[in-house]
């Protein structure tokens, strides 16, 4: 299909390499580009780090931790809209509990969907929160093959808690953290609902993501040999990423 001038009726004619090359010549693709990579670097992190120490946490064997488990998990069965709008209401300037949780201790409280920065910081945020309670679940499934003998003998060295974590249980799950890493990325090119929920792309198309531009060229302006280009591109960054990935990791 990206190789045609595809219309909402059907192809119209072949064109070759034409709707790759208008997206090279196009500035709305680059800054979708460059604001789909800063989701990335943002979210990738973010959500590694975070679903790893919550699955240490809820890996201790304390009464009742069952119930936290279940808790931290809840967020997959959560529909993206019904997450999306509810973090809208939280951080709204107007009404959000978060600008008068920062006004009663001093803090002005911030436009936080109106600004480049924060907008695509508070996607982010949304985006972890539906998906780390199934990055969780993998990592305490790594947790649980670590036997626990390597534990007992690091205490008997003194070993802190700290330094269990630093060098027991983050070498014993490169591997598990290699999976997190590649899914959270593809995450990270794949998201959608929660850009055109809370920003539709602003303000001024700083959360614009060639998710939301693909949607435009697709369904608004119906040039889906363009949006079929797209999706291409996406594809081949997430495949490329992923190789370089296991690359590095198998290596080490």
């Amino acid at each position: 299909m990206s190789l045609f001038d595809w219309g909402i009726f059907g192809p119209n004619e072949f064109v070759g390499m034409d709707n790759y090359r208008s997206l090279v010549g196009d500035d709305r693709f680059w800054r979708a580009m460059r604001a789909t990579f800063s989701f990335a670097l943002i979210y990738v992190p973010l959500i590694v780090c975070v679903s790893l120490l919550i699955a240490v946490l809820l890996h201790r064997k304390l009464p009742g931790i069952e119930i936290f488990r279940t808790a931290f998990v809840l967020p997959i069965v959560i529909n993206v809209a019904v997450a999306a709008i509810a973090i809208q209401w939280t951080i709204d300037p107007e009404i959000g509990i978060l600008n008068r949780i920062l006004t009663s201790i001093g803090l002005p409280g911030q436009a936080w969907l109106s600004q480049p920065g924060w907008a695509l910081f508070a996607i982010s945020l949304v985006t972890m929160w539906i998906n780390s309670g199934f990055m969780i679940v993998i990592f305490l499934t790594g947790l649980e093959n670590i036997p626990d003998e390597l534990y007992e003998a690091a205490r008997l060295d003194g070993s802190t808690s700290l330094q269990d974590l630093l060098y027991i249980t983050v070498p014993l799950l490169k591997p598990i953290t290699l999976l997190v890493t590649v899914l959270s990325l593809i995450h990270a090119f794949q998201v959608f609902g929660e850009v055109l929920i809370m920003t539709e792309g602003g303000p001024y198309g700083s959360t614009t993501v060639l998710t939301l531009l693909l949607y435009e060229e697709g369904f608004k302006k119906f040039a889906l040999g363009r949006a079929a280009a797209i999706g291409t591109v996406i594809t081949l960054i997430i495949a490329a990423l992923s190789f370089i990935q296991f690359r590095v990791f198998r290596e080490q």
